[in-house]
């Protein structure tokens, strides 16, 4: 209930990923790309083709005090204007923040980065810092991927980081549902301070976090369990596949999400539309 397509930063196109779904054996994934629903028309119409159910999603980037919280919006009107107008907002403050973070990092010494060899990485993907990630990597600054986000340059408050439009993620929850959708917390051990977070954006109408993430042993599970009864929230699951072989991610349909998570998810969904 969580992949991304190269709409934003994914490798594979829409269809392509609803193919490998099909292959591993999956009846349904959510598809959630970063900011943009452009990627959702095409996946669904591949479902349909393949047999695969796609959940039309969003993961919607959010800022607080203390850093940033990813929403997920799925089952969410891929045509709401409402959203449209949004994610059109956030696109073009992706592009001008990675501007930003090139000159940043060449005025460090990293010379020959140039930011059309960024966009040629980023390639039908929406430009952000995967992409010149992988531009530091091929110029030899970092030896992995992930070196290249770290305080030194592209994390959260690193030297090159540049912040883009987001949300306020009580907003975000409120997009998700005029979309029609429902509101899921993402990787929340990412979240500073969620027990904080989490009783604030309850407020707002959050409807689950993330419980069975990509990576996320049973203690953790265990705690986020907790968590998510105390608050009242659903549980939710998914692998985060992005596909991109820097990331050395598990092949998609190896994460295993259990049913009732995906029950719970569709159940309160329909309790919304029939609100």
């Amino acid at each position: 209930m969580h992949t991304h397509t190269n709409q934003s930063d994914g490798e594979h196109p829409p269809q392509e990923l609803v193919r490998l779904a099909q292959e591993a054996g999956l009846t349904t994934i959510a598809v959630t790309d970063h900011d943009t629903v452009a990627g959702v028309a095409e996946a669904m119409a591949a479902g349909k083709t393949l047999g695969v159910e796609v959940v039309p999603g969003i993961e919607l980037s959010t800022t607080v005090d203390h850093g940033e919280v990813h929403m997920l919006g799925l089952w969410v009107d891929h045509t709401s204007a409402e959203l449209l107008a949004m994610t059109n907002k956030m696109q073009g403050g992706r592009d001008t923040a990675a501007r930003q973070m090139v000159e940043k990092l060449r005025a460090m010494g990293l010379d020959r980065l140039r930011f059309e060899r960024v966009r040629e990485h980023a390639g039908e993907s929406s430009i952000g810092r995967p992409a010149i990630a992988n531009a530091m990597l091929e110029e030899g600054y970092v030896t992995t991927f992930d070196e290249a986000f770290t305080t030194e340059y592209l994390a959260h408050g690193g030297k090159a980081y540049v912040s883009r439009h987001k949300l306020l993620p009580v907003d975000a929850v409120r997009l998700i549902h005029a979309a029609g959708g429902i509101a899921v917390l993402a990787h929340p051990t990412y979240t500073h301070d969620l027990p904080r977070t989490l009783a604030s954006l309850r407020r707002a109408g959050l409807d689950g976090m993330e419980i069975y993430y990509s990576g996320y042993t049973p203690a953790v599970r265990a705690t986020l369990r907790r968590l998510a009864r105390k608050h009242g929230l659903l549980f939710g699951g998914g692998s985060d596949y992005h596909g991109v072989p820097a990331m050395q991610q598990p092949p998609l349909g190896t994460h295993y999400v259990p049913p009732f998570v995906l029950d719970g998810l569709r159940a309160a969904h329909n309790r919304r539309t029939m609100a």
